[in-house]
This record gives C-alpha cells, structure tokens and sequence, in this order.
C-alpha cells in the first residue's frame, strides 16, 4: 500500500469506506426490519388476490377478463362464478372440483408439490369468487426484492464510487502535481522564476503552494543579490586594486623618500575607497536579501539629522554653506543607525556635487502623520534623462563626473533604506541649479 500513489491510496479508501456503509445500511435493513418487510407465501396470496378486486368489472353483464391480471407474485388467479363455474384464469390445472370456501386459505397438493389456495367472494354483479394458487415456498416479499436490488445495484455503486472517487482525488490533488512540476522544473533547469502560480484559495494546499511560491521569490532575490554582488563588487574593485599595484610598482622603482610618501597617500586613499564600497555593498545585499534586520525604536528624528547633517556637512571639507530649518521634536519608529546612513549619504551626495561657495539646504518638517526630510544643493543638478537611473548602483550621471566622483552605491543605499522604513524617496533636479531629495516616512507623537 506504502507504494502506492495518494490518489490511489484514497480511492480505496473511499471505494472501501462506501462499501462498508452499503453492507451496513442492507444489514440493518434485513435483520431490524425483517418483520415489517418480510412477507410468507399466504401473506403474499392474500395480497395478490386481494390487488384484483379493483380490477373486477362487468361488461353487459359478464366479467371483463382482460382487466384482471391472472399471475403476478408467482400467484396464480383464478375467477369462478357464484355457482363455481370458472370463467377464466390462470394456473398449473383448473380446480373446478375443489369446494369454494371465502376467506380461507387451505394447502392442496398437485403432483407431489405443495400449493395453497385461497377463495374472496366479491359481491360485484351477481357476485364472483377470486381464487389464488401458489406454491407453498413461495417466499416472494419485500426482503428478498431488496436482496435482489442490493446484489444487482451493490456491484454497480462500487465501481461507479471507485469511479468518482479516483475522480475527485485526482482533482483534489492536482494542484499538488502542480507543485512538484514546478519545483521539478526549477531544479532541473535552474529557472527560479517559475512560480506554482495557483489561484487563490484557502485549503492547506493553497496555502502550502503560496508558501512555495513566496519561498521561490525569497530564493530569486538571494541568488540575483549574490550575483550582483560578486558582479558589482568586481566591477568596481578593479580599479583601486589596479591603481594600488600600479603605486606600488612606482615606489618600487622610483626609490625616493617623496614619492614613497606620495604613494602611500594613494594607496591609503584607495584602499579607504574599496573599504567604503565594500561596506555599501554589504549593506545593500542584506537589505535585498532581508538579513539585516530593522531594529525600530523610537527615535529623536530632529536631533539625528542636526547631529548628522553638520558632522556629514564638516567632513566634505569643502567651503560651503550650510543652511538648516529643523523643525525640533519630530519622532518616528525607526533603525538609528540606519537612518544616520541616510542623512550622511545625502549631505555627503549634496557637498560632493556642489562647487565651492555653494550652498547645501538641510531642513526637516512634519504634517498629517508624516515627516519630510529635504537636502538641497546648489550644484551641477541632473539631467531629465539621468533621473530615472540615479538610484540604480554604481550609475553617474554624466554632469556629475569628476575627480571627486563617488562609487554610485550612495544613493542606491538611500533607496534601500527608505524602503526598509516604508518610506519613500523623491528627487528634484535641474541642470545648473542643482537638486534636491525629498524623504518621507510616517512619524508619531
């Protein structure tokens, strides 16, 4: 049974189950019931004979024969005349010598067989006697039709219960060989977007195939992380690691105390680069990946972006003005650390791509539930065709190209971070008037 298939398995459970019922059922029937259903030979004569009184009439004063049904119930009727003469019937042999007698039932022998007779005057006409004639073991009745019925119809409701039944399973679990088509597929061909993709229900199946699904989406978005990152990560190393062989190599050669030094200051610069890139680029696989987990609290939004605004703004070194409009005491639910990130990569983003006397606009306000935090510049801006792909990684607009320029994951981070706050980030720009980021997440009181 173990090897067996589920659908197989339940249909002969199914099948087994209806049988037991059916057995049970016709049991019950025949045992407790046996005295109400069942019927003997004289009770099935007398039934027989008296079905035809209604059937007795008169046609211009003489019996209508063809009205009355001479056997049923393996009784035999016969009719005779007040005076005992037969009019008609049926039977094994007349009985015309045998006294008429109404109401009595009397056993008779023919040929060695046992019979029964029973006489019914009926006062129809001049008056007629019904006499019936069956076998003494007739055992015709109510019990023996179901008997009969049940062996005949038994074999039937099994097979058409196997039928169904195999039918129902293999709907039942067809969503199942669905599933395993698909996690076959996936296996096979390595194709984690293949999705079960069932309609939506409320069974355990359903909800396992969802679970499936949900599952698969996880997976993807592991797998393209991991390859973005080894992606992203050799693509943008190579350059600084490229760079420090090549100082290298100079010193080397080279042998004075000044270019040493100067070497080392781009080796350190370089190094400090690929550390910085390699940070973001954790970062932002464990937000894709969902491992870095938010740890909500309730947070002083106003102080942290004064705090980090001002520490960010002081490390561009850059001769710039600061302006802020902070609206104090605005709180919200949200990763302290994270949300630091988020000022600083801003600030940093703004005083990176603002020349010098510039002016870089920090400000933080609230309404209807939700806080709005703004950094805008008075750099280079960004172009119409630049906006859509500012928040892909390692893209630069062209504008903003220069020595000072970035990796391009600052603000692909910003993104991420927003989103894991079910924020929402919006940029305004315009070439030769700068830009501005506008970030906006639910607060509270």
């Amino acid at each position: 049974m173990r090897f067996l298939s589920i659908k197989t398995r339940v249909t002969i459970y199914f099948t087994l189950m209806m049988l037991l019922v059916v057995a049970l059922v016709l049991c019950t029937i025949l045992i407790a019931g046996r005295g109400v259903i069942s019927g003997t030979a004289e009770g099935t004569l007398i039934d027989a004979v008296h079905d035809e009184i209604d059937d007795v009439e008169f046609e211009n004063g003489s019996l209508d024969l063809d009205e009355l049904d001479f056997y049923r119930h393996k009784v035999y009727i016969q009719a005779y005349s007040a005076a005992g003469e037969l009019l008609g019937g049926a039977g094994p042999q007349a009985l015309d010598g045998l006294e008429l007698k109404n109401g009595e039932i009397r056993p008779l022998t023919l040929d060695g067989e046992a019979w029964l007779v029973y006489d019914l005057y009926v006062p129809a006409g001049e008056g007629i006697y019904l006499r019936g004639l069956t076998s003494a073991d007739n055992d015709f009745s109510a019990a023996r039709v179901i008997t009969i019925l049940a062996l005949i119809l038994l074999p039937v409701l099994v097979v058409l219960t196997a039928v169904v039944g195999w039918l129902i399973a293999r709907h039942a679990f067809k969503p199942v060989r669905q599933i395993t088509d698909t996690v076959d597929a996936i296996n096979d061909g390595a194709d984690l977007t293949a999705r079960i993709g069932l309609h939506r229900g409320r069974d355990e199946i359903h909800r396992l195939a969802a679970t499936f699904d949900r599952m698969f989406d996880r997976l993807e978005r592991s797998f393209n992380a991991e390859k973005r990152f080894a992606s992203d990560a050799s693509h943008e190393l190579r350059t600084p690691v490229a760079v420090i062989l090549a100082e290298c190599e100079l010193a080397r050669e080279s042998g004075g105390e000044a270019a040493l030094r100067e070497s080392l200051e781009v080796i350190e610069r370089q190094a400090r680069r690929m550390s910085g890139i390699i940070s973001q680029l954790l970062s932002i696989t464990r937000l894709d990946q969902g491992t870095q987990g938010i740890s909500r609290e309730r947070a002083d939004i106003s102080e942290l972006t004064e705090v980090v605004g001002a520490e960010s703004f002081r490390a561009s070194g850059k001769r710039l003005e600061l302006v802020t409009d902070i609206r104090p005491g605005i709180f919200a639910q949200a990763d302290v650390g994270l949300m630091s990130r988020l000022v600083q990569n801003l600030v940093e983003n703004a005083c990176k791509y603002t020349p010098e006397g510039g002016t870089v606009t920090l400000s933080l306000s609230a309404a209807d539930g939700m806080l709005a935090l703004s950094v805008a510049d008075t750099g280079v801006g960004i172009g119409q065709a630049d906006l859509p792909h500012i928040f892909e990684r390692f893209y630069q607009a062209d504008p903003s190209r220069g020595a000072d320029k970035g990796s391009g994951l600052g603000l692909a981070l910003v993104k991420q971070i927003a989103e894991a706050h079910g924020g929402s980030l919006e940029v305004k720009s315009e070439p030769g008037k700068g830009s501005e980021f506008i970030f906006r997440m639910q607060c509270c009181n």
